[in-house]
């Protein structure tokens, strides 16, 4: 008779590992996105990559242990519906000023952590920590090139205003 920590799909302490990457992962992206006051703290950002993972984590465990030929299990279905629903919270972040989207990258970094929260649940770590990084490069230098051009376009505006020749 299988114990309670018994799993099927992959040993206990390897499921509790792929639950913890995917809330570390996570984590970062949104302290960075907290750092920078945006429309998510940490919090979503991390129970969506936990809920990801746990998500993938029960499917396959249930399709590994359930011999029922009446019952069918597609982990493909279920992870697409995980991806699906994350896609309606990140729509939620969106939101339209002066004729401006805005909340995008916090739309699409909550979506792109709830993939890595289904890498991580499917065991695809370098694909999961890979995707964290370029994520998290993403947002920063998005910031940064945003920042650069936003300072320039205030400096030529300023200069317009003013009458100077914007050299500078």
């Amino acid at each position: 008779m299988p114990g309670f920590t018994d799993m099927a799909y992959i040993p206990l302490w390897e499921a509790c590992l792929r639950v913890l990457l995917s809330a570390g992962a996570a984590l970062a992206i949104g302290f960075e996105r907290q750092y920078k006051n945006k429309p998510l703290d940490l919090r979503p950002y991390t129970l969506v990559a936990v809920g990801s993972c746990l998500a993938v984590l029960t499917v396959m465990e249930i399709a590994f242990t359930e011999h029922d030929s009446q019952l069918s299990i597609d982990p493909a279905k279920v992870i697409g519906g995980v991806l699906g629903g994350i896609g309606f919270l990140g729509a939620g972040a969106l939101f339209r000023s002066s004729g401006e989207v805005h909340g995008g990258a916090t739309a699409a970094s909550i979506w792109v952590m709830g993939a890595v929260g289904v890498a991580f649940g499917l065991g695809a770590y370098p694909l999961a920590v890979l995707a964290t990084v370029l994520a998290l490069g993403t947002l920063l230098m998005g910031s940064f090139m945003s920042n650069r051009a936003g300072a320039e376009v205030d400096d030529d505006e300023q200069d317009a205003d003013t009458g100077s020749t914007g050299s500078s």
